[in-house]
């Protein structure tokens, strides 16, 4: 598949008023929460000062479809407005149209932790971009698309508890480096105990420090260890020993993309 170019934020276009009731949501927003206790108090400042910033639209048969400011669409409702400003931009296609509400809800930090890494994830997949380039694209950094896309690791249970803010994205971050069958396990711990990152970051590590360690009895072991090293790094493993125990363990990647899929495997958590 050829890459094409992400449509950026809306252009500068005329702001129209347009009826809210004719109004409906995208079906490929990538925003899907919404507080009622900010929507309360957003519907107050727009009943005071109206709809500052407009929002994005494309005309559809049976009215508009919003790209982008389905929280001002909220809250403008429950200030009972009949109209709210936007730009209406019909010369979106329907890759492009997600990619301007996506672009906006991230720059806005409007999106739950586990949105954005869904939202990243379908950008980087639709245009085939590496980590740099959405992180070039949406004005964020390398570091920033990965550590979202590493909570795509994190099982569904403990996908839910960030959502929700029970556990902090410093704390998934370090989860999403934990074998998926233990997750559920320091998840509760970091909520029952009130961990901090630092805490969970050495409860870990002393937690891998205790693991047996492999002794080889022949080649084929070594084949072995080969063999599944490289399956849970994602990445080709060699290890290389000689007769007194003494070796190298090599790990080889392809980009830095790859790199940054080892280390969170590993546990790895930049400073």
């Amino acid at each position: 598949m050829s890459r094409s170019k992400p449509a950026g934020p809306a252009s500068p276009a005329a702001i129209r008023q347009i009826p809210i009731d004719l109004i409906r949501p995208g079906s490929q927003q990538a925003r899907q929460h919404f507080k009622p206790e900010a929507l309360a108090e957003l519907a107050r400042s727009i009943r005071e000062s109206g709809v500052i910033q407009p929002v994005v639209l494309r005309t559809r048969v049976w009215g508009y479809e919003l790209l982008a400011g389905e929280r001002r669409w909220r809250a403008a409702q429950l200030a009972e407005l009949h109209e709210i400003p936007a730009i209406v931009r019909d010369d979106l296609s329907d890759t492009e149209a997600f990619v301007v509400g996506l672009i906006e809800n991230l720059q806005r930090e409007s999106l739950t932790p586990m949105e954005a890494a869904s939202g990243l994830k379908r950008l980087g997949e639709v245009f085939e971009m590496t980590h740099e380039q959405i992180g070039e694209r949406i004005g964020k950094s390398r570091e920033y698309v990965s550590n979202y896309l590493r909570l795509l690791n994190l099982a569904p249970t403990v996908q839910a508890l960030v959502n929700e803010g029970h556990v902090m994205l410093g704390h998934a971050k370090v989860l999403a480096g934990v074998p998926i069958d233990e997750q559920i396990r320091w998840a509760d711990e970091v909520i029952r105990m009130k961990l901090t990152v630092r805490q969970l970051e050495r409860r870990v590590s002393a937690s891998r420090d205790r693991k047996i360690v492999f002794t080889p009895g022949k080649p084929g072991d070594w084949q072995r260890l080969e063999r599944e090293l490289s399956d849970h790094l994602a990445c080709p493993v060699t290890v290389q020993a000689d007769a007194s125990g003494k070796g190298e363990l090599r790990v080889k990647f392809h980009s830095l993309d790859e790199l940054d899929g080892v280390l969170a495997r590993i546990g790895y958590v930049a400073r």
